[in-house]
């Protein structure tokens, strides 16, 4: 089958590489979409995580590609959550997968360097991973339950209420998703900041209100990390009143500052938030069932499994996206 392989460049090459047979409590899914994530940009820059040869991509949409156990027929429209965890320890068990310590998330998880994910024709997983996809949802839809159920888990982590007023700190995608999943939550005060004018105008489309950095807002309850900046939890502290809560989800490599003198003086609560459990996976695909999420507005480019086409639409992402924000790679065209 073909998959893009990350080269010893950095780059990436259309290969022709081995179809694993699935073992038994596995099943093989063909790709229809698989969505590039932000963390696929860091993944393909990092050697040390990634190694030459590994296939990256965890937002996958797709067919079963042979009957898989009790649940899953051939054909079948499903998504992969990647989050496998071992299956059988008390987190596994719990539906905390994303927190497995006996198949830790870099060695288990879907596209990561160690799996190969969905930048292929195919993937093999665990079944207890693929869920069918809700009646009337399309696939290039269904490719977003993975960063839709990020925003879900985030949700959950924080505690928010409805008459809370909220501040999410990025416009991409999983701040997209995020104000979203406030509003249909009855959290009427969202308000996301982002720098780039085309991501507040898809924002404001959708009734969402969209500020720009400067904008001086500071009365937040709770404040959403999106960014993942060196400085985005002293900024989210600033944005914060008292007795507030950070909910980071922004991913940097880099040690993050902050400013202790707020996080003391407003006696501030950090709330770190990972992935998805399972509970928020399933919570996500009812939202895509129930059609309230607008995500026709944030895939922007579709373009074919192969090198040159994908490598460009990641050095687009990595540096000025522009008015790109979901890219969908199509295997099968």
């Amino acid at each position: 089958m073909r998959a893009l392989v990350i080269t010893e460049e950095r780059g990436l090459r259309l290969a022709e590489v081995q179809e694993c047979e699935p073992a038994p409590g596995w099943v093989r899914v063909d790709v229809a979409f698989c969505a590039i994530c932000g963390s696929d940009l860091h993944l393909r820059a990092m050697p040390h995580l990634v190694p030459a040869g590994a296939v990256l991509g965890h937002e996958i949409s797709g067919h079963v590609a042979a009957p898989g156990g009790e649940r899953l027929s051939a054909g079948q429209a499903v998504v992969v959550w990647p989050k496998a965890g071992c299956g059988d320890c008390d987190d596994c068990r719990a539906g905390d997968n994303h927190l497995c310590a006996v198949q830790p998330w870099w060695l288990s998880s879907l596209g990561l360097g160690t799996r190969p994910g969905g930048y292929a024709d195919s993937v093999v997983v665990p079944e207890h991973t693929v869920y069918a996809v809700p009646a009337g949802v399309p696939l290039e839809h269904a490719a977003l339950t993975e960063p839709l159920s990020c925003a879900v888990h985030a949700a959950d982590r924080s505690g928010v209420s409805a008459a809370d007023t909220v501040t999410i700190l990025g416009g991409g995608t999983i701040g997209f998703l995020l104000a979203h999943v406030l509003r249909l939550r009855g959290v009427e005060d969202v308000r996301v900041v982002e720098p780039n004018a085309v991501r507040r105008a898809r924002l404001s489309s959708t009734g969402i209100t969209a500020v720009d950095v400067d904008e001086r807002i500071t009365d937040a309850d709770v404040v959403f990390e999106c960014v993942g900046s060196v400085t985005a939890l002293t900024e989210s502290a600033r944005r914060l009143r008292a007795r507030g809560t950070i909910v980071a989800l922004g991913v940097n490599e880099r040690p993050a500052e902050l400013d202790s003198v707020a996080l003391i003086t407003k006696e501030i609560r950090i709330v770190g938030s990972f992935a998805q459990n399972r509970g928020a996976f399933e919570a996500a695909l009812d939202l895509l069932g129930g059609g309230e999420v607008p995500l026709e507005r944030i895939i922007t480019h579709v373009v074919p499994l192969d090198g040159g086409p994908v490598a460009a639409m990641m050095d687009v992402l990595s540096g000025q996206p522009e008015d790109h924000q979901v890219v969908m790679i199509a295997p099968g065209g």
